[in-house]
């Protein structure tokens, strides 16, 4: 496996992982537009749906370090290989799931297994490309699974309509899509085993950097963390970005019922279309971080997301439910790939792994509490009305609003103390 310098990324390992995550994001997303009703249908209560989030991001997080530091040792293939063992099995048993407490154990089962895939084929990607190409490849890679996260609502949707019309009572027609789940990544297994090699990777870096020159396996375990500024300073990041993500994925579908009573069909339909929406945005702000830095499409990216959230619940009719949601994908689709080059800036590659890992579990760590506070929220106010400076909002807006404070004081906490440095071709900007 080579790494690939300025000549372009389009070649070997970053083609197939994009597919991967294509794949993997189509299957993880087939559910989301009717998750809550599934749990519901199993017996679960409105506020115990945050426990299936909540569990899932504890297991994630208890792992993912373990699970970095064996990709560091045993190299990536094979940790990706497990993972995708294991989300064939999982998906299966979610959808034979015979009530909610065998479904949250699931989960449970679900969340340990699920870093390894994803986890390990980010630190492979990062090994792959010089970092003046981080950005480029992240933005490829995210879109690539920008794509399978848009169409996946609308195709679970889909298949879940097709089989209730088809005689399935209504939660057996929520267990169907899971099969496509786990076939899903059955394929993503099999393209993995043929495509993806197995062998030691050098890192093509400068040799007078701290990090170059040196052979992963070789000096893995003698590679200490050193917790720099940057590195914590990114860690309370990731621990805010989780807490603000974790506010809105166990209750946007209810939201969306509540307030304009729709099927998830539909659901599914509004999340795919809005998606798309600055699809490109993703592989061209990854290309411009690494020209201009990773700090300014970070900004940029945060404010539309921030601001779109706040709005989201105060929108009157779905098409304009539907543009705000467009402009959060636009801003996510603008973050995330310089957020993610500028992780691997900081990360020493012998221990790309590990500390990936740690990333991992601080977002998850906040994942953890968002879901049962905004399902708690969500469930005690959800038809309220309250009053903040003279105005009337519902009750369902209040984790919107949260989720919104939360992104603009992770954005203010990264810009205000992250410095960059814009270096050569061969050595990260971030100190």
């Amino acid at each position: 496996m080579h790494v690939i310098g300025s000549k372009g990324i389009f070649t070997g390992t970053v083609l197939i992982l994009g597919i991967l995550q294509l794949i993997e994001s189509i299957a993880f997303s087939l559910p989301m537009s009717y998750f809550p009703n599934y749990a519901l249908g199993l017996g679960a209560t409105v506020a115990s749906i945050g426990l299936f989030s909540s569990c899932f991001a504890v297991a994630s997080a208890i792992m993912a370090p373990r699970i970095g530091n064996l990709s560091d040792k045993v190299g990536r293939k094979k940790i990706i290989v497990l993972g995708l063992i294991g989300d064939v099995i999982i998906g299966a048993l979610t959808g034979l799931a015979p009530n909610w407490i065998w479904l949250l154990i699931i989960r449970i089962l679900n969340g340990a297994v699920s870093a390894a895939a994803m986890l390990a084929a980010e630190a492979l990607l990062m090994d792959s490309v010089t970092p003046s190409r981080w950005g480029e490849a992240n933005g490829f890679v995210m879109s690539m699974g920008m794509v399978g996260r848009n169409i996946g609502p609308l195709f679970g949707g889909v298949v879940q309509s097709i089989s209730f019309s088809s005689g399935f009572s209504l939660v057996d027609s929520y267990r169907i899509p899971y099969f496509v789940d786990s076939g899903m990544a059955c394929i993503a297994l099999l393209l993995v085993l043929w495509k993806i090699q197995n062998k030691t990777t050098i890192i093509k870096s400068n040799p007078g950097s701290p990090h170059g020159g040196m052979q992963r396996e070789a000096f893995v375990d003698k590679v200490k963390l050193e917790l720099s500024f940057s590195f914590k300073i990114l860690l309370v990041c990731s621990f805010l970005d989780g807490m603000g993500m974790g506010f809105l994925m166990p209750i946007m579908s209810l939201f969306y019922i509540d307030k304009f009573g729709i099927e998830p069909v539909e659901i599914g339909l509004i999340l795919s279309i809005s998606g798309f929406v600055g699809l490109f945005a993703s592989y061209l702000a990854g290309r411009l971080s690494d020209k201009k830095g990773r700090k300014p499409l970070i900004a940029v990216g945060s404010s539309l997301s921030c601001v779109s959230v706040f709005l989201l619940p105060l929108t009157g009719t779905i098409t304009h439910a539907a543009g705000i949601l467009s402009i959060r994908s636009l801003g996510f689709n603008i973050h995330m790939p310089a957020m993610r080059a500028l992780r691997a800036d900081i990360s020493p590659p012998q221990a790309r792994g590990r500390y990936f890992g740690l990333f991992m579990t601080a977002f998850t760590t906040g994942d953890v509490l968002s879901p049962l506070i905004s399902a708690y929220l969500y469930d005690a106010y959800r038809f309220s009305n309250f009053q903040i400076a003279g105005f009337s909002f519902m009750g369902f807006s209040l984790p919107f609003f949260i989720n919104s404070i939360l992104g603009f004081i992770s954005m203010t906490i990264l810009l205000t103390f992250i410095k960059e440095r814009v270096l050569s071709e061969e050595s990260s900007r971030a100190k």
